[in-house]
């Protein structure tokens, strides 16, 4: 996880281009599958659906290569770094 340790050093362009395309994937699944429960009145439909959208999201991280830790490290690294986050931000919305 050295790579994406960002309290020491700059997170590198490479790790936020992943970052960037999982988070703007994970987005827009989750956009796509909240419309679906909205219209739903179903819980287990809701439950169902909400399973899709976490699996949906893991296998984004993962074709990322990358774990879910050491995504969030970087998300959460963002929350206090505004020219991280808006890299991250600029990477997402390329997938879009």
């Amino acid at each position: 996880m050295a790579a994406f340790q960002t309290n020491q050093e700059p997170v590198s362009q490479d790790i936020v281009t992943r970052v960037g395309w999982a988070a703007g994937h994970i987005a827009r699944i989750q956009q796509e599958l909240a419309l679906q429960a909205e219209a739903e009145t179903a819980n287990d439909v809701r439950e169902e659906l909400a399973s899709r959208a976490r699996a949906a999201a893991e296998q984004a991280i993962d074709e990322q290569g990358m774990s879910i830790q050491e995504y969030n490290a970087v998300v959460t690294a963002a929350e206090t770094d505004q020219d991280l986050e808006q890299r991250l931000l600029n990477a997402a919305r390329e997938v879009f």
